[in-house]
């Protein structure tokens, strides 16, 4: 009974976080690949904390109630192994780890914290860190294609035709998301179909706060980009993008918006 019960948690994907707990600490060095990243280990201990406040929360629950069923207790365990997984990754950026890795960690959480519906909190810290790796150390007015625009170096503030300024967004769409983007920032939010996952953006420029016209380009994937809202101060001067993709699995999508 004991060799079953391992096997069914080891195939579950929480076998391997486990394994890594013990064994991490005796084979990450003390220095690392990249330099200390201030914002990275603040959203790292941030993370933590959100983590051990859902887990405190379903503890609670669990006690309170005397009806608990075998998914009840499975949420209890998962949320206090997402806490142990936490941990490991704000270890992991404290001692310096390479993008590559902490990338790694980010993602595996990510698939873990899906299981539950009110972690979308959880999942929005993920989203910055991995949004930090990729980018907190680049230079936002590069443009992300070839970094030429009209046969001049992009400074962020180029102008081609009547384009002032350009985002750039890659994720793995399934059936149907918004994209919120307001100054320098994108929020995706899931309508229907399994959470978007290596989503990552760039900008030329933040979008204004003026009212003013933005379009779209698709540049990959199946399925349809299309403007939903352009930016006002009704909406606080915010473009939103809807992605609708209703094929079969999800698809690697990416665009640019132009303004």
């Amino acid at each position: 009974m004991q060799t079953q019960v391992h096997t069914r948690f080891a195939g579950s994907g929480w076998g391997l976080l486990l394994a890594l707990m013990f064994l991490l600490p005796t084979v990450i060095p003390a220095f690392g690949g990249q330099r200390f990243n201030a914002r990275l280990d603040n959203l790292a201990g941030q993370l933590v904390r959100q983590s051990r406040d859902a887990a405190d929360r379903l503890e609670r629950d669990y006690r309170r109630s005397f009806n608990n069923n075998r998914r009840d207790l499975q949420r209890l365990y998962q949320a206090r192994m997402f806490v142990a997984g936490a941990e490991l990754l704000a270890q992991m950026t404290r001692e310096g780890r390479s993008e590559a890795e902490l990338l790694e960690a980010v993602d595996f959480l990510r698939s873990q914290a899906n299981f539950e519906t009110g972690w979308s909190g959880l999942r929005s810290t993920l989203d910055d860190i991995s949004r930090e790796l990729r980018f907190g150390g680049g230079n936002p007015g590069f443009d992300p294609g070839d970094g030429r625009q009209g046969g001049r170096r992009n400074n962020g503030d180029w102008q081609d035709g009547q384009v002032s300024g350009r985002m750039r967004w890659f994720g793995r769409v399934d059936d149907e998301i918004y994209i919120y983007v307001q100054g320098d920032t994108a929020r995706t939010q899931l309508i229907s179909g399994q959470p978007t996952l290596n989503e990552r953006f760039t900008f030329t420029s933040p979008l204004p706060r003026r009212p003013l016209t933005v379009r779209v380009n698709r540049l990959r994937g199946r399925g349809r980009v299309e403007v939903f809202q352009q930016p006002s101060a009704n909406n606080n001067f915010t473009a939103v993008v809807r992605i609708v993709d209703r094929g079969s699995g999800a698809t690697d999508m990416e665009f640019e918006m132009l303004w």
